[in-house]
């Protein structure tokens, strides 16, 4: 057991294990801060704070703000402002007068943040008011301010680590009773879930000690005022189960050297890169920096060229799920006339100039390319069109060759976006709490009307992927979002997950999430385990399915509904597929158990998505190819691979764009679509 962790370096390890390791290992710094941030005032704040709540608990003039019965709040807070700039801010403001001229306009600014801590605190004060007398709201409202706590928590490996830490004020809220445990930030931090993490410890470790439930919240000041705040039920099912694997973790990270094999992983937001106080170290000691790692960024036009509409729909893969998303998705808009008739025009001169007549039929608008819809004269054949995309690309200065294909009444034209868009996983999925008999859907990409488009897990069809894409195609972002939108609409008790992750850089952020079926697969052993525990269990739940006189798991879970005998889903996602195929034992064990499952796991609630970067027929052969109907091809290294992933002589996939670009072969027929990204996973799965 490492002898005691502070909760700061808990926080430090959700934000970034190397910084934690390099912290343990060489010491401070270990706080990430932006470039213009004016370091050296975050004593003082905390400081300011304290004195405030000392004086609302004990000055005669604040006292005497809490003789009326029923208080109105923007008063209270307004009165509350007045006596504490000056009471307590404007004697330290001349403090940094005289002591540190340079820091007055950080101080000022700092001052038009705490007006918003003051704002909340006299909202509670007129709150609590009613259910207590002028001389103790002040005392009962505020508990306790830097409180020390210890815990040992007891490790999932059976080990113990104890915790130790310091929070900022405890709070009592009368109309809701509960306690809240309250963190005072200085600035808004660059990693909301590791700051989430550290304020949900405080509640969970109090909540040892009293036995009640406590809410958590955080209150940010620079650059401006912000409040996050927690119920206990939202965070015992979630950032709590994380603490003791996390914790774990931070064991086994600090008994790592140089030299050995598994490093310390990297953050999971490489934009923390660039501001991180030991990056050369860490240079030094772990080669790459998860920024270096990172894919390029798309580029954002400034200012957006298309504004979005609101309203859009979520598709599904037939009529049976295509439910709308909960809350409004932004829609690729209309097309542009200024972007899609020149470029339209364009099009249409240099086919012209080939002798290919045709007329412009439309056009619409991708997040990654501009479709343009051409109906060829009478006469002109199809192919004809087909064999001058080198022509086209060469005389239209385009980065890559457009994407020809015909289609029902017109031929379809696809051209790169000069102001590419992304596709943000915020702005088309948001969490809701699906029933555990409803469809389980993921998430594939976004389609020309905006729509996003998702795959029921349910259906024959969809029931298990193939997905490829080679390097740069972004393969590792498409299946990190389907995750995703797996988990923040099922909870850990409706669905299970498992991956596996030879290349061990896909998942490191989803290592500690309750949703894991058994720890995350990396080696060739536990890979064969993992397949074949698989297939067990599809045999057991047929047992019990036989015994119910059910045919499938959504049967099942209708006649147990409400009860511990309904069962969660398993979607098991293979990364990395060939990595497994290099020896024949290995091979024909994995090869086997994808077989069964793909043919008879999807009745059983069992689900695969197997990808890989080397779709190669060696690798994923005729059998695999058979037992997974779904395919998602991202772009491939060559046509081979394309056509191995969609089918025979389909070699489209190996002019997508990358990033995202792919295509999904949807009943009977392919449609491109761009796939989510999600910027910050440990944000969209806990703030």
């Amino acid at each position: 057991m490492t002898s005691s962790l502070s909760v700061t370096k808990i926080r430090v390890a959700f934000e970034c294990p190397r910084l934690f390791y390099l912290g343990e290992q060489f010491g401070s710094p270990t706080m990430f801060q932006p470039k213009d941030t004016v370091t050296g005032i975050g004593q003082a704040f905390h400081k300011l704070c304290e004195t405030s709540v000392e004086l609302i608990l004990k000055n005669a003039e604040f006292q005497a703000l809490f003789k009326p019965q029923n208080l109105e709040a923007q008063t209270t807070a307004q009165e509350l402002e007045r006596l504490l700039y000056r009471h307590a801010f404007y004697p330290q403001l001349l403090q940094v007068v005289q002591s540190d001229p340079k820091k007055v306009a950080a101080y000022q600014k700092l001052w038009q943040g705490l007006t918003g801590l003051i704002q909340h605190w006299g909202k509670l004060l007129a709150s609590n008011r009613q259910f207590c007398n002028t001389t103790n709201v002040a005392s009962r409202t505020f508990l306790a301010k830097e409180l020390k706590l210890s815990h040992t928590f007891t490790l999932p490996n059976g080990t113990q680590q104890l915790v130790q830490g310091r929070f900022d004020s405890l709070i009592y809220d009368f109309s809701q009773q509960r306690l809240c445990v309250a963190d005072y930030k200085t600035y808004q931090t660059q990693d909301a879930s590791a700051t989430l993490a550290q304020v949900a410890l405080y509640g969970y470790m109090l909540r040892q000690k009293v036995g009640v439930p406590i809410d958590s919240a955080v209150y940010s000041v620079l650059p401006d005022w912000k409040e996050q705040s927690f119920q206990w039920d939202q965070l015992e099912s979630t950032v709590h189960q994380l603490i003791p694997q996390r914790l774990q973790q931070m064991q086994t990270w600090l008994q790592w050297q140089p030299g050995q094999p598994n490093p310390v992983p990297p953050t999971a937001q490489p934009s923390l890169c660039g501001i991180c106080p030991k990056r050369s170290k860490c240079r030094e000691m772990f080669g790459a920096t998860a920024a270096d790692l990172a894919p390029d960024p798309i580029p954002q036009p400034n200012p957006p060229v298309i504004p979005t509409q609101p309203n859009p729909k979520t598709v599904g893969t037939n009529s049976r799920s295509s439910n709308p998303s909960p809350s409004p998705n932004p829609v690729s808009p209309h097309p542009n006339p200024s972007i899609t008739d020149e470029t339209a025009t364009q099009l249409i001169q240099v086919l012209s100039a080939f002798n290919i007549g045709v007329d412009y039929a439309g056009s619409a608008i991708g997040p990654a390319f501009i479709r343009v819809k051409l109906k060829p004269h009478l006469g002109v054949r199809v192919a004809s069109v087909l064999k001058f995309a080198d022509d086209l690309r060469v005389q239209m200065g385009l980065h890559n060759a457009p994407m020809i294909a015909p289609q029902a009444g017109y031929l379809s034209v696809d051209l790169p976006r000069p102001d590419r868009q992304t596709a943000h996983f915020q702005d088309y999925i948001q969490r809701q709490n699906t029933p555990p008999t409803e469809p389980v859907k993921i998430a594939i990409g976004v389609n020309l009307d905006g729509h996003l488009i998702e795959a029921d897990l349910s259906d024959p069809n969809t029931c298990h992927f193939l997905v490829g894409g080679t390097t740069g195609s972004g393969k590792s972002e498409f299946l990190r979002s389907l995750l995703l939108s797996l988990l923040v609409r099922h909870s850990p008790d409706q669905l299970k997950i498992v991956l596996v992750d030879p290349k061990r850089v896909t998942y490191p952020e989803f290592e500690t999430i309750p949703w894991l079926y058994r720890p995350v697969v990396k080696d060739t052993e536990d890979a064969i385990d993992l397949m074949e525990g698989l297939v067990a269990e599809m045999e057991q739940r047929y047992q019990k399915f036989e015994r119910s006189q059910c045919p499938d798991i959504a049967a099942y879970n209708r006649k147990f509904n409400q009860t511990a005998q309904v069962l969660p889903r398993i979607v098991c996602i293979f990364d990395e597929y060939a990595d497994f195929m290099a020896e024949k034992t290995s091979k024909t064990a994995i090869e086997q158990s994808v077989k069964r499952l793909g043919a008879m796991a999807r009745a059983a609630g069992i689900h695969l998505i197997i990808a890989t970067q080397r779709p190669e027929a060696s690798i994923v052969t005729p059998l695999i190819r058979s037992n997974l109907p779904g395919r998602v091809a991202l772009r491939t290294a060559s046509e081979g691979d394309s056509s191995i992933i969609l089918g025979a002589k389909e070699g489209a996939a190996a002019q997508l764009l990358g990033k995202g670009d792919l295509l999904y072969q949807q009943s009977g027929q392919q449609v491109r679509l761009q796939s989510l990204f999600a910027c910050s996973v440990a944000e969209i799965l806990w703030v």
